[in-house]
C-alpha cells in the first residue's frame, strides 16, 4: 500500500504509469503550491539575476548551454574520480541556469506578441513549461474520443453497394474540451526525453496520464558548431513544425498552447466514404 506524500492517507494499490500518487485533488494543490513556493525561494535576488543577465547579453543561448553540459561532465568526472571540484566549473554550474531561465521568463511575452497568443497569465497555464522538472502530479481521466454515430439524416436516400464495400461511416471524433479543463491537462505536462532521443534530441510533452501532446525538437540551419539554431514544437498528431525558438522552454511553453487552442476548437462533424 502506497501514501498519500501530503496527508498520509492511505492509497489503493496500483500499478502502471497512470497510478495515482495523491488522495485528493486539494492534496494535489496543496503539493503544487509547495513546489511553486519552493521554486521563488530558490530564485536569486533580482539585483543579482540582473547583473548575471547583463554580464552574458552577448552569448547566445546554445553556447551557454554548451559551456554548462561541459562543466557539469568535468564535475562529474571529479565526484567519480573522488577529485576536489574546479571553482570555474562550479561558478558556471551556479550561474548559467540562473541566465538561461531568466531569458525564458523575458522571452515568452515577447513570442506570444509575435504569434499573436494571449497572456499565459490570463488565459493559459502557468506551470506548463516552467515547472517541467518537478515530480509528476496524479493522473487525470484520459481524454477519449467518443465511438462513431452513424449518420442521422434518413432524408438522403442511401445509393446500393457492391457486397463486400465498406458501408458510410462518420469518423470517430475527439472530445472538445473547455479552457479550463484543457488548461488543467496543459498544467500538469512535463518534458520527457523520447525513446530515440539519442539520435534525435526530441523530448515529449507527455500529460499527466501519459498521453503525448506534442514534441521538442532541435531546429538546425544556424551556422555554429552544432549547426542549431533553436528549438521547434509540434503536436503530436501533426507534422508541421512551428519556430525556431531560442529556449527549449520556450518551444514547450508554446506547444502547450498551441494544443490548447486545438483542444478547445469547435468540433466540425464531416462524412467520409472509404
Amino acid at each position: 500500500m502506497t501514501t498519500c506524500p501530503v496527508c498520509g492517507g492511505t492509497l489503493p494499490a496500483q500499478r502502471g504509469p497512470r497510478a495515482r500518487r495523491y488522495c485528493s485533488r486539494a492534496c494535489q494543490a496543496k503539493a503544487y503550491r509547495a513546489r511553486q513556493r519552493q521554486d521563488r525561494e530558490h530564485r536569486p535576488p533580482p539585483g543579482e539575476e540582473r547583473e548575471l543577465l547583463e554580464a552574458y547579453a552577448d552569448v547566445p543561448a546554445m553556447e551557454l548551454a554548451d559551456t554548462l553540459a561541459g562543466a557539469a561532465r568535468r564535475l562529474a568526472g571529479a565526484l567519480n574520480a573522488g577529485l576536489p571540484a574546479d571553482g570555474f566549473d562550479l561558478g558556471v554550474v551556479a550561474r548559467i541556469p540562473v541566465v538561461l531561465a531568466a531569458r525564458a521568463r523575458q522571452a515568452a511575452p515577447a513570442a506570444q506578441a509575435r504569434h499573436g497568443i494571449p497572456d499565459p497569465r490570463l488565459a493559459a497555464p502557468t506551470a506548463a513549461v516552467i515547472d517541467l522538472a518537478a515530480d509528476p502530479a496524479p493522473s487525470r481521466p484520459e481524454v477519449q474520443a467518443p465511438p462513431p454515430e452513424p449518420s442521422r439524416d434518413d432524408s438522403v436516400p442511401s445509393s446500393p453497394q457492391p457486397a463486400g464495400a465498406p458501408a458510410k461511416t462518420a469518423p470517430a471524433r475527439r472530445k472538445r474540451l473547455s479552457q479550463k479543463a484543457a488548461r488543467a491537462v496543459a498544467d500538469g505536462a512535463r518534458l520527457v526525453k523520447g525513446a530515440d532521443h539519442r539520435d534525435t534530441h526530441r523530448w515529449n510533452l507527455t500529460a499527466e496520464d501519459g498521453t503525448v501532446l506534442g514534441y521538442v525538437e532541435p531546429s538546425y540551419g544556424g551556422t555554429g558548431r552544432t549547426g542549431r539554431n533553436g528549438w521547434n514544437h509540434r503536436l503530436a498528431e501533426s507534422l508541421a513544425a512551428s519556430g525556431p525558438y531560442k529556449t527549449r522552454e520556450e518551444a514547450a511553453l508554446q506547444c502547450a498552447l498551441t494544443w490548447i487552442r486545438v483542444a478547445t476548437a469547435p468540433l466540425r462533424r464531416t462524412l467520409t466514404v472509404d
